[in-house]
């Protein structure tokens, strides 16, 4: 089991750099330098995420855990941008906000865990390496993480076609407004209807965690 939560874990980081590094890759972006101390700070939130927050850690295992990031942030700052360095910290800190929000309130668990923290990690990496941000980077990303989210827990109900097509209804006028090209347009879709359709008439369906990592690969093409 043990094991199996760190590979979950190792997926999750790989999921936060697919399409960051892609996209630094594919525009010339890229300055070929490694900034190992944002890959550590981006391990701790995939690692916590994964693995240590299942093992219901207490407020001083968080409060250690927050002075470990504080240590590697202070060495870090003359090499990494301190907006990037509070951005990521966020994403630590809205999980250990996940521990008191109760289940009346799951929608907003849902959406830091499957949506906030995925897309502003990736954007934290790819602000790093680029030093600035594009909407060109942004709107493919949240897109693809908006989709992941609307499949995980699509049941089939008239609300979850509404919002299906409202998502296929807005990628078509972000491709009309030129925040997206037509083939990046067209994979989003074919992606949320094969998915879906794959998991009301055949039950197969994954978690959250595949279904970004597919769609930040599809993102490739």
């Amino acid at each position: 089991m043990n094991n199996r939560k760190l590979i979950v874990a190792l997926l999750e980081f790989i999921s936060y750099h697919i399409f960051p590094i892609s996209f630094l890759f594919t525009h010339h972006l890229n300055n070929y330098s490694i900034n190992f101390y944002l890959i550590v700070m981006v391990a701790m939130i995939a690692f916590y995420k994964e693995y240590v927050r299942t093992l219901k850690p207490n407020f001083y295992f968080n409060g250690l855990y927050s002075i470990c990031f504080f240590i590697l942030a202070f060495i870090s700052y003359r090499t990494m941008n301190i907006n990037v360095i509070i951005l990521v910290f966020i994403q630590l800190v809205f999980l250990y906000l996940t521990k008191y929000i109760s289940k009346k309130y799951q929608i907003l668990e849902i959406l830091i865990d499957n949506f906030i923290i995925p897309s502003f990690t990736s954007i934290a990496i790819a602000y790093t390496y680029a030093h600035f941000i594009s909407v060109n980077f942004i709107v493919p990303l949240l897109l693809v993480n908006i989709a992941a989210v609307l499949i995980t827990y699509f049941e089939g109900e008239t609300t979850d076609f509404i919002q299906l097509v409202t998502l296929a209804g807005l990628t078509l006028v972000l491709f009309l407004l030129g925040y997206i090209n037509i083939i990046t347009a067209v994979t989003i879709v074919i992606f949320v209807v094969a998915a879906t359709l794959l998991k009301e008439f055949k039950q197969i369906s994954v978690s959250n965690l595949i279904y970004r990592l597919i769609g930040n690969v599809l993102l490739l093409i």
